[in-house]
């Protein structure tokens, strides 16, 4: 939990930061190469790719924690009421799960991007709605576990309701492990996010990372694409690396 507070600490600092930053203006030094007056360059219309950068960061990163928190609650709440339900009930959420998981979540993302090209919030959704799926079956398995334990059974015994079980005894159990679900998920959303910012199926007026990388692909041929291409490239790359290393530090994280 301490790490996700850490990344929620991180991006109010960097939305707070943001009226402090350089102006994402354009220039006469088009296509100039690293130097003194631009430290990564600049882009097909003077703007400085080191301030783009920084502009860039805390719109992917708020997708990315926004996108991920949707998913993971989503869920939570569906595999919530497959464990409260009968057994016919459950069968039938887990056959739509599965139904669900056999359509690639990147073709429905795809159409729906070359369709409506959302901005920030709708590409937070988009991407939470079509993710939460893929963890409905292991959220399902620790509530069901949780709720077999003995402390819920006495207190569902000697009167509680479900609710009171859920809210003070199996959600805090589970806690750790749902920290783990919503870090993968951060990784996941944030390369979806970045393959269809690429593919230009994002509004152009949202600045990310993987806008950044496809208007590099102009110049791709020409030498500018070392300036316009890896800076985005490689914080990209670093995000998800620092991504998989808290999940492989959790020991939540590998259990679940």
């Amino acid at each position: 939990m301490r790490v996700l507070f850490g990344l929620a600490a991180g991006l109010l600092l960097l939305l707070a930061a943001q009226p402090l930053m350089p102006a994402y203006r354009s220039s006469r030094d088009v296509l100039a190469p690293p130097g003194r007056g631009h430290l990564l360059g600049t882009n097909d219309i003077g703007q400085d790719v080191l301030t783009g950068l920084l502009h860039a960061t805390p719109n992917t990163v708020l997708m990315a924690l926004a996108a991920a928190a949707v998913a993971t609650a989503a869920a939570l709440i569906v595999a919530g009421v497959a464990a409260a339900a009968s057994a016919t009930i459950r069968n039938m959420i887990l056959r739509l799960v599965d139904a669900l998981q056999v359509v690639p979540s990147i073709l429905i993302l795809l159409f729906i991007g070359t369709l409506m090209q959302p901005g920030l919030t709708g590409l937070a959704v988009l991407l939470g709605l079509t993710s939460w799926h893929e963890d409905v079956r292991v959220a399902l398995a620790m509530l069901r576990r949780e709720l077999q334990r003995e402390n819920v059974r006495f207190a569902r015994h000697m009167g509680a309701s479900r609710t009171y079980c859920l809210r003070r005894h199996v959600l805090p159990a589970i806690r750790p492990a749902l920290a783990a679900l919503y870090l993968q998920n951060i990784r996941q959303v944030t390369l979806r996010a970045a393959g269809l910012a690429f593919l230009g199926l994002t509004d152009p007026r949202l600045l990310t990372w993987g806008g950044m990388m496809q208007d590099a692909m102009e110049h791709l041929y020409t030498p500018a694409w070392l300036w316009l291409l890896l800076p985005p490239a490689f914080a990209l790359t670093a995000f998800l690396l620092i991504m998989l290393l808290l999940i492989e530090n959790d020991p939540a994280g590998a259990r679940a």
